[in-house]
């Protein structure tokens, strides 16, 4: 495989019919959707859960029930781009159905590491149980986008992590993972340009690569749903990412559904859609944080 074709399967815009030649335009129509639901929906911005700027969250639907359904979103970006400020789809349709919504944001590469992406992420989504428990919220799901769904699978392996989550009873509020267009391979990341910026180590590559990964024999996470799912016109490396993921998953998570739209769906309007609620990832969202 030549370098220039390697680098065009793990590059989305390549594959997408609206953003071949980048995707600041995408950025553009996220960043208005997200100003749109600043603007119509009550909400309280950029509250710390860490000592850097960019680990804040956002909190839509400030007006609901204290004890509403809550959905945490994690963007994307290559782990290098992006921000809460430009993930805005989801927002409004959610939000009238009666679902709270997070946005979670966290720092980017080089300036840290992915392991300490990793760690970031993890200590935002405590913060975030913290509060839901204190509101009296009893269901709480997990999405990510493209690099946001590798953060958000990383969730499934700290075990430390998982246990302590338990013994101060915050575990059980977390209902289900909804991974959108992943990546959860990294050693081919090493060959390409998005390596510049992750430089990825030999052990982020060995740790973090969650398609590789035996968990055969670990023991298995009960009582959370992760729903896989990518669009089909997205790289045919994603598609293969999240088909063999599921496969992974089900050694050790006992809810685990894959789904492929076929809607000429690709990497981005995957979450671009997600503005109509009759859309039917919107639909799978919400049938499954509502049922």
């Amino acid at each position: 495989m030549s370098i220039d074709l390697h680098q065009k399967l793990y590059n989305p815009s390549a594959w997408s019919k609206n953003y071949t030649e980048g995707y600041e335009e995408f950025l553009k129509i996220s960043t208005q959707a997200t100003i749109d639901a600043r603007n119509s929906i009550p909400c309280k911005l950029d509250v710390s859960y860490g000592p850097t700027e960019r680990m804040k969250y956002d909190y839509y639907g400030t007006n609901l029930p204290d004890d509403a359904r809550v959905l945490i979103f994690i963007h994307g970006g290559y782990w290098q781009e992006a921000s809460k400020e430009l993930a805005g789809f989801h927002i409004k349709p959610l939000v009238s159905k009666g679902i709270k919504v997070f946005n979670l944001g966290y720092n980017l590469c080089p300036q840290v590491t992915l392991s300490n992406l990793v760690t970031e992420v993890r200590s935002g989504i405590e913060e975030l149980l913290k509060v839901c428990r204190k509101m009296g919220c009893k269901d709480v799901w997990i999405a990510g986008h493209s690099a946001g769904a590798h953060l958000s699978a990383s969730l499934l392996y700290d075990r430390e992590w998982l246990t302590t989550l338990k013994q101060s009873k915050q575990l059980h509020l977390i209902k289900g993972l909804i991974l959108i267009a992943g990546i959860y391979s990294l050693e081919p990341l090493l060959t390409t340009s998005y390596n510049e910026a992750l430089k990825l180590t030999d052990d982020e590559v060995k740790n973090l690569s969650f398609n590789q990964l035996d968990m055969s024999k670990s023991e298995a996470i009960n009582n959370i749903k992760v729903i896989v799912t990518v669009g089909e016109k997205d790289s045919p490396v994603f598609i293969q990412e999240s088909k063999n993921y599921s496969k992974r998953l089900i050694e050790f998570v006992d809810q685990v559904e894959f789904v492929l739209l076929r809607e000429m769906i690709d990497h981005f309007d995957i979450v671009e859609n997600l503005r109509d609620p009759n859309y039917s990832l919107m639909k799978i969202i919400i049938n499954n944080i509502i049922s």
